[in-house]
């Protein structure tokens, strides 16, 4: 049997006093890495602020684990899902080190009794993401790459079992576009589901499953290799894309 954690059933939210909706209808299942693209103004970040409750329905539900999400309490919400932005605001008088390791701690419980557990979980995530000499550097100092990869190291080290991200490498130099995401997913074990939003179409093939939006709904939903093809995404952005196989990628 399908182990669904999260069932969209009709939901349908609104961006803030805007015209647009978004409705999507879906069920997705633990362990999943799910790639969400379509053109700007489609729905993406609307998808995920939904899932992460930052963007209230107006229709439908969500429910996650069997439970509707608008009934559990914030602080049972924030264990089970984390939630990386496109566009954060994080205070510049932050250090690094304390920042990333603010994502070890539950709002509901004191976690002093693992004080050195979650130390050790914040100095090798900055370590894996080649920010461990940055540690004691302020926010406020930092390029705008060096800030989304401290802000990567602050969701991940939460280790939810739903993992949100939005646009996660938009300000990284191609090279590191591609190692982040692969990174993300290597810490990808069969209980945690990811999904990550991207204007980048090549990193398709890394996932198992591409869900494409266009104008506030689902337009195509499957794995990549029945998903990526010239006749969707053509039909995605309206305008005549051609799919071209490169070295099994």
């Amino acid at each position: 049997m399908e182990n669904i954690i999260l069932n969209l059933n009709k939901a349908r939210a609104k961006f803030k006093d805007s015209g647009f909706h978004l409705e999507v209808n879906t069920k997705i299942k633990e362990g999943e890495t799910i790639l969400l693209i379509g053109p700007n103004g489609s729905g993406k970040s609307t998808f995920l602020k939904t899932i992460s409750r930052h963007i209230s329905l107006i229709q439908g539900e969500i429910v996650i684990k069997n439970k509707n999400i608008e009934s559990l309490p914030i602080s049972d919400l924030s264990k089970l899902i984390s939630y990386m932005p496109q566009a954060p605001y994080i205070p510049d008088y932050f250090d690094v080190f304390e920042f990333v390791l603010s994502g070890c701690y539950s709002p509901e419980k004191n976690s002093t009794d693992k004080n050195d557990e979650n130390f050790k979980k914040t100095y090798k995530m900055l370590s894996s993401l080649k920010m461990k000499h940055k540690w004691s550097s302020k926010i406020g100092t930092l390029s705008g790459g060096e800030k989304q990869l401290v802000l990567l190291a602050h969701s991940l080290v939460q280790n939810s079992s739903i993992q949100l991200f939005d646009e996660p490498s938009s300000s990284l130099d191609p090279y590191n576009q591609s190692e982040i995401i692969k990174f993300i997913l290597n810490k990808n074990n069969k209980n945690q589901t990811k999904i990550i939003s991207s204007h980048d179409l090549n990193l398709s093939w890394k996932f198992n499953r591409v869900i494409m939006l266009k104008n506030g709904s689902v337009f195509k939903d499957g794995t990549p290799k029945f998903i990526m093809t010239t006749k969707h995404l053509s039909g995605l952005f309206e305008k005549d894309i051609e799919v071209v196989k490169l070295k099994n990628n």
